[in-house]
């Protein structure tokens, strides 16, 4: 261990020198420590009955001269489509604790109106609905995600509406969708509890909030194979004593809690800046990065395992509304600044997968950071619909730990890699890296230095690249933007002001810019075990004994042994306070990424190439963990560890990944010693 530290420091040591002889940020991307996904929703979209989001610019209703799918706007179908938006949520935000779902279906011409008290008082018409949702969902290709109302809702309601979509018994919810025209239930898999429930959603304190989380959750009910996942209010940027109370008082009643975090200006319209806006717009930006960090370390207090995933499920730039729009309306420009935004929030989140898990920006169409402005019948594609399309690479590809180094120094030396303003500094570059199920590797830069290029040396560790291509947003000024009358302004282009030699890449990144590049080549794997006419079947031990954590196994006198055909528990099991180890070897198809998922009752732990891959150690209630790691075809050795201490007793094994969807690994693949 001594050595291997001594020889960090001196890695780390030679990049701190090399970076401060050539002046070049050094980068280290690491592909020997593949642990987790960036799982896709990430890269999720919000839409609220706020301005133009819905009403002209999703929806413009059946009888509209605009192109439409009935009523959904072909334009902005087939644009989402192409960004590949994995997850939506709506109907608010702030308007959601005053929507009741009842009054948005049936026949449009029925349905009653209401007046929307949050955004410009204008009146609803309710024409958008549930079932218009769920179909623009299914149009665009993403998953639904529901906010309930529970600021002004009852809990039977929000229990009905839950009932209505998922259920597909016999009663009067399912009776009542039947009528309305979808006789097979839609099965929606997120649904949140409230939002922003310290403010608009109710101004309630966090003790408070916790119960009706509690009670509120306690009814939103599985139906058949729909499994909900309830995410709580969470906190506004740094409350962290609402983290902290709700995780220690409800925690284990949801499955995800939100977070919001958005970037004010200084006063001003999104293209009226100079320099000190767009300086203040990025360190509001970057400082997402620390505040993610410090609620996780909440969360990890209470939630060591991270089962309870972050959902930043509000995030973006937030302007003073355009001259002549409704205040209300949120309607705002989006220029190469808010691009530039887009991609450091993308990049801090794909870092944070770990525990960040769903993100949803602030919004689709028309309100805030949108991807899509619409007039009539004319779209523009914004700047940060741009950097959606080329991050799309990112979605659910392994997460590549990515080290950056740059320095502020004395004169004498100088500062690299750090854009100043004033007595200000902010590191000029991130990155955020991946490799996806055909083994490519993806990075992308973002240099928000709006004057200067930015010389990068990427080293590559376990990862040999035979091939790298690019592509760039950029633009020659900060507040450039696409208008209706130039939509294509600022798009994405080829790049290749780069250089691949020794598995090392130099790059040169523009002033204000955003870089993402494809990497083809192969992760080095570990070897497989020459195992000579094995047998099927996996071995065990079976101990009894009674542990909070699991135990050395290899350290105690097992009471039985035998062999099981899957990672099963013994009959032979005592029922309360016993322990068994498996071990053989698991045999991978082909090569490529695999994740594994490991739910048990009480702790375990799964070790391939003698490497822990999920650690689901401790006493607790069925928890299902993930790892994921590179195999190469062939046998390689697997080890589970497992204990059960009172109460429910589970061991489920799952294997995902090159062809196999998720299932219980299968008998064929495990493998012992002959």
């Amino acid at each position: 261990m001594k050595k291997i530290f001594f020889c960090s420091l001196i890695y780390l040591f030679i990049v701190f020198e090399l970076a401060a002889q050539s002046n070049e940020i050094q980068i280290t991307i690491d592909a020997s420590n593949l642990k987790y996904k960036i799982n896709k929703n990430i890269y999720g979209q919000f839409s609220e009955h706020l301005g133009n989001c819905i009403y002209g610019g999703i929806w413009v209703g059946k009888n509209s001269t605009i192109p439409n799918i009935d009523g959904i706007r072909k334009d902005v179908v087939d644009a989402l489509k192409k960004i590949e938006v994995p997850v939506l949520r709506w109907p608010g935000g702030c308007f959601a604790d005053e929507y009741h779902w009842k009054d948005g279906i049936g026949q449009t011409s029925e349905r009653p109106k209401m007046i929307n008290t949050n955004w410009g008082g204008v009146t609803e018409d309710n024409s958008f609905g549930t079932h218009e949702f769920l179909e623009f969902c299914s149009l665009i290709g993403c998953e639904p995600y529901f906010t309930g109302n529970i600021g002004s809702g009852t809990v039977q309601e929000l229990s009905q509406w839950v009932e209505y979509v998922n259920s597909d018994n016999v009663s009067p919810m399912t009776d009542l969708r039947k009528k309305n025209g979808r006789y097979k239930s839609w099965g929606v898999k997120f649904w949140g509890l409230g939002n922003e429930s310290w403010g608009c959603g109710g101004n309630m304190s966090p003790e408070f909030y916790a119960d009706v989380v509690r009670r509120y959750g306690s009814f939103c009910k599985d139906f058949g194979s729909s499994k909900v996942f309830k995410i709580a209010s969470g906190p506004n940027d740094d409350d962290y004593n609402w983290t902290d109370v709700l995780m220690k008082n409800a925690g284990k009643y949801f499955d995800g809690i939100s977070l919001h975090h958005y970037s004010f200006s200084n006063g001003k319209t999104a293209a009226d800046f100079d320099e000190a806006g767009w300086f203040d717009i990025m360190n509001k930006t970057l400082d997402l990065d620390k505040l993610i960090s410090n609620h996780s370390v909440i969360m990890d207090k209470y939630d060591h395992f991270k089962r309870v995933a972050l959902i930043v499920d509000e995030w973006g730039t937030w302007f003073k509304v355009e001259p002549g729009t409704n205040p209300g309306f949120l309607f705002q420009q989006n220029t190469m600044r808010d691009a530039v935004a887009a991609a450091c929030n993308l990049n801090i989140f794909n870092n944070h997968c770990d525990r960040v898990r769903m993100a949803n920006i602030a919004q689709m169409v028309n309100v805030l950071q949108a991807m899509i402005l619409t007039k009539d019948n004319e779209i523009v594609l914004t700047p940060t619909y741009y950097v959606f399309d080329l991050f799309k690479v990112h979605q659910d590809a392994m997460l590549v730990p990515v080290k950056i180094y740059s320095r502020v120094s004395s004169a004498s030396k100088g500062n690299y890699g750090i854009y100043s303003f004033g007595s200000q500094n902010l590191p000029a570059v991130n990155c955020s890296a991946s490799i996806d199920a055909a083994g490519r590797m993806h990075v992308s830069l973002c240099n928000i230095n709006p004057h200067s290029s930015e010389k990068i040396k990427c080293d590559l560790i376990k990862f040999k690249a035979c091939k790298l291509t690019g592509n760039i947003l950029t633009a020659g000024k900060m507040n450039a933007c696409n208008t209706f009358s130039n939509p294509k302004n600022i798009t994405p282009k080829s790049f290749s002001d780069f250089k691949l030699l020794d598995n090392n890449i130099d790059v040169n990144i523009p002033p204000m810019s955003v870089v993402v590049l494809e990497l083809t080549g192969a992760v080095e794997m570990s070897a497989v075990v020459d195992l000579k006419n094995p047998l099927m079947g996996i071995n065990y031990q079976y101990y009894e004994g009674n542990w909070v954590m699991l135990p050395d196994f290899d350290k105690l006198t097992p009471k039985t042994k035998g062999v099981e055909d899957n990672f099963i528990l013994p009959n032979e099991n005592s029922g309360v306070n016993f322990g068994v180890k498996y071990n053989g070897y698991l045999k991978i198809p082909k090569d490529g990424i695999y994740t594994f998922y490991l739910n048990s009752d009480d702790g375990s732990i799964l070790s391939i190439d003698n490497k822990i891959i999920i650690n689901n150690d401790g006493v607790h209630a069925p928890v299902e963990s993930s790892g994921i790691v590179v195999l190469k075809e062939g046998f390689h050795p697997v080890e589970i560890s497992y204990f059960q201490q009172g109460g429910g007793m589970a061991l489920d094994v799952s294997i995902e990944g090159q062809g196999l969807s998720k299932q219980a690994i299968p008998g064929k693949m495990l493998y012992r010693k002959n």
